[in-house]
């Protein structure tokens, strides 16, 4: 594998001190909840410990992107429960049977942790609209849909990236590589669609095999286990997409952002001027949560992702215009041929934006990057060819 340039020289990030200590440190101000002055300084100790943390590496550029997304993103939570919010008298669980204030000290921290991993708060007062309908299947049925939900997500990943390992276009850097967008429309297409199912199917893996641990366990119950995407059948227009579709596992956060400005300069609440603010404030938000996967990757690529994320709330007001107005002309009910039309006009925007968000990746190195520990895929095409002598595909790294 090839890292970018500066990746190596960095040292190693120790995860412990960066990732965990912090998490821990950051239950324990929240079951405190200190006055104003003691909630200043350890937001300040917090924010450094996660600044400092993109000066390292972990060794591969793919994974410096998400632990440096994880940092920005850490941030945002701390402005989220220090300044945004009063988790201990605002939220609530629904097993909760005393007010978290209450509790002893380790209980609150416990209760605490609990707020931070739900962060679409499955079960909590404040969960996330919208999600799709809680599991109802029995204990040990859920832990086998889970397993085997966990393995086809495996095997869909192993499938995007051996399309990214084949393209040549994914192993340029520097002044050789080409936009993504280089082998015309269908191909973009497809390198648009493998380069996304990697996030996506990473994510569903992991949250697979950590819901089914947890349920065989007992240490949770599969109705608190949403699945973690929606239906792409909902993602008829972008709002929907990004609000039902994709995951949601910012939205409480940039919500509240989005929520906070646009009542701070005063516009009434549930306004087309309110909803428009948080639209945009909640992109940007987004975009700065993944900027630190940028830095992480280099500095040199600090905000490299935030043309994407900037350009969402624009074709979204603009998609909602058009919405209205067609409404206005007498286009009140939806059916399957406007509903085509949406998604046709959906994919054809992403076709359009995500290339912002994935040229400058590929021309960081992230094309050349390994996430699995093994390919059944090309380890079965490595055995073909061996076998026959016939070089089916060249381009292997």
């Amino acid at each position: 594998m090839t890292s970018p340039a500066g990746t190596s020289q960095r040292p190693e990030l120790p995860f412990g001190s960066f990732i965990i200590l912090p998490d821990l440190f950051l239950a324990l101000v929240i079951a405190l909840r200190p006055g104003v002055a003691l909630r200043i300084i350890a937001f300040a100790a917090y924010v450094y410990v996660n600044v400092k943390g993109l000066s390292f590496t972990t060794g591969d550029a793919f994974r410096n992107y998400g632990i440096g997304s994880v940092f920005s993103s850490q941030i945002s939570t701390a402005v989220h429960f220090f300044w945004l919010h009063d988790p201990l008298s605002e939220f609530r669980h629904e097993l909760d049977q005393v007010s978290p204030q209450s509790m002893p000290l380790w209980r609150r921290v416990y209760w605490a942790m609990c707020v931070l991993h739900s962060p679409r708060g499955i079960g909590w007062n404040n969960e996330v609209p919208k999600l799709p309908p809680r599991p109802t299947e029995s204990k040990w049925t859920f832990v086998r849909s889970a397993l085997m939900r966990a393995v086809g997500y495996f095997l869909l990943l192993d499938l995007s990236q051996s399309y990214i390992h084949f393209n040549p276009l994914f192993s340029l850097t520097g002044d050789d590589v080409l936009s993504i967008t280089a082998q015309g429309y269908i191909l973009r297409c497809a390198n648009i669609i493998a380069w996304a199912a990697v996030p996506y199917t990473q994510l569903n893996i992991q949250y697979n095999l950590l819901a089914s641990l947890a349920v065989a366990v007992g240490f949770s119950e599969p109705k608190y286990w949403t699945p973690l995407y929606g239906s792409l059948m909902d993602a008829y227009t972008l709002r929907r997409f990004w609000g039902r579709t994709w995951h949601q596992l910012f939205r409480r956060i940039t919500t509240s952002m989005g929520q906070f400005c646009s009542r701070s300069l005063g516009c009434s609440p549930n306004s087309m001027t309110a909803l428009l603010f948080q639209l945009f404030v909640g992109f940007m938000a987004s975009g700065f949560m993944h900027s630190g996967g940028d830095a992480m990757v280099g500095m040199q690529h600090l905000w490299a992702s935030l043309p994407f994320f900037l350009a969402q709330p624009v074709a979204i007001t603009l998609e909602t215009a058009v919405i209205g107005i067609a409404r206005h002309a007498g286009y009140t009910r939806s059916n399957i041929w406007l509903r085509l039309v949406g998604y046709a006009w959906v994919f054809l925007w992403f076709s359009i934006s995500v290339p912002w968000l994935i040229d400058w990746a590929v021309s960081a190195g992230l094309g050349h990057c390994e996430v699995l520990p093994i390919s059944p895929i090309r380890s079965t095409i490595h055995a073909l060819q061996q076998f026959t002598g016939v070089w089916i595909l060249t381009n292997q790294k």
